[in-house]
């Protein structure tokens, strides 16, 4: 079974669960918090990894202001 970050349209709650499919699709899956069915699919990005040079590195979301001066060492 797969885990899906969701979250509750009623009160905001995000949570990672397992459930199948056919849970998700017929809304057989309730809010911990507030035991609402209304969840919609909570996306979370993933860091991006530059590959190359000496070692890899983490790329920062706020290279454009931080000029790359953050320590991303991987």
């Amino acid at each position: 079974m797969p885990f899906y970050d969701l979250k509750c349209t009623k009160c905001d709650n995000v949570f990672n669960i397992m459930a199948s499919m056919s849970d998700k699709e017929e809304k057989k899956i309730h809010c911990p918090n507030c035991d609402s069915i209304e969840l919609v699919t909570a996306w979370n990005a993933a860091p991006a990894v530059i590959k190359g040079g000496k070692s890899d590195m983490l790329s920062c979301p706020n290279s454009h202001a931080c000029g790359g001066c953050c320590p991303h060492a991987g």
